[in-house]
């Protein structure tokens, strides 16, 4: 996570909490909403409002339920001040109450005293705690722009790069007329979501448009209505569309080629462009490949271990002294020439 991204909690109780169904509203009147936080992951204090404090770390929104107020209200007043003076001391960035409860008197008092802001939520504490740390995810979350078209293809969000005018746009549309979806066209803001999967989106000035050289800006929702396009999608395999002719292109698709994103290392497949190639149906296919991956079948590994069974058993039986063809290697099986 990166440590130079932060949120204040103001944020929190604007835009960014009301998406993302916070509930959130203010308990207390002093400020202290400028403070930041910089971790995704919240705390309940525990057995810190007992006076062990070792452990509570102040850049983690502290969440206190019904047990850590009835706790409080519970114990004498002198000495829940005193752990409180203990627990809150150690700078705090907020402090959340769930469940709509009222925070004791003695709380507030010592919430004042050092400038924490205290806030509250109707949630329970359990819905609140998996929300906030959703939102924050997101908000804390590594971020980045590329230059592609992100689309969903079978469930798989598939994105096409390549050089400018290589024709990535005109294969997005064809596989929106094939009943595939558009999550953004041109320009794709991918984000780091933990422990290591990449998601894209579009910006908010570009979401569902598309631009078509010799047509101009494409509506694809107005075209083709709401379900041709969505609005964010897991990027799990990234396709480069390349007008080099090259011998470098990968035959068998044993090759394990991937393309960092992020510190996130996504599968990358080549496609040279040539006349009268259907781009668009080759995408999907790659797609079906990558679904098939996911049950665990790689059709190019699973040919090349035949291929190889094949050697093994032709070499096994010249050795014996039963002669018979030998193939060298999977390019001399499927032939030395590409089929075009």
């Amino acid at each position: 996570m990166r440590k130079d991204v932060s949120v204040d909690i103001k944020s929190l109780l604007g835009e960014a909490g009301e998406s993302a169904g916070l509930g959130l509203f203010t308990r207390s009147e002093w400020g202290g909403l400028d403070r930041r936080t910089n971790r995704p992951r919240i705390q309940k204090p525990g057995l810190a409002l007992s006076g062990f404090t070792k452990h509570v770390y102040g850049d983690r929104i502290q969440i206190l339920g019904l047990t850590e107020i009835d706790y409080l209200v519970s114990i004498p007043e002198s000495d829940a001040r005193e752990n409180l003076e203990k627990y809150i001391s150690r700078g705090l960035c907020a402090l959340v109450i769930t469940r709509g409860l009222e925070p004791p008197a003695v709380l507030m008092e010592v919430a004042r005293a050092h400038g924490v802001v205290v806030l509250g939520t109707e949630l329970m504490t359990s819905t609140f705690i998996q929300r906030i740390t959703r939102r924050l995810e997101d908000l804390l979350s590594p971020t980045a722009t590329v230059h592609g078209v992100l689309v969903d293809v079978l469930g798989v969000g598939v994105l096409l790069i390549g050089r400018s005018g290589v024709g990535k746009s005109e294969a997005a549309l064809d596989l929106v007329l094939k009943g595939h979806r558009l999550v953004a066209d041109d320009v794709v803001q991918v984000t780091m979501r933990p422990p290591d999967t990449v998601w894209g989106a579009a910006t908010e000035l570009h979401q569902h448009y598309m631009e078509i050289r010799g047509m101009g800006i494409l509506n694809i929702t107005h075209l083709f209505g709401v379900a041709a396009v969505r609005d964010n999608k897991k990027l799990e395999v990234v396709v480069e569309l390349s007008e080099i002719e090259s011998s470098d292109f990968d035959r068998l698709g044993t090759e394990s080629n991937v393309w960092p994103i992020l510190t996130v290392d996504v599968p990358l497949v080549r496609i040279p462009l040539r006349a009268g190639r259907n781009i668009a149906s080759l995408i999907e296919v790659v797609a079906r490949n990558q679904l098939l991956k996911r049950r665990g079948h790689d059709s190019a590994r699973e040919f090349q271990d035949k291929v190889n069974a094949r050697i093994r058993a032709g070499v096994a039986a010249v050795t014996s002294g039963t002669p018979q063809s030998v193939p060298r290697s999977s390019s001399q099986i499927i032939g030395v020439n590409e089929v075009e």
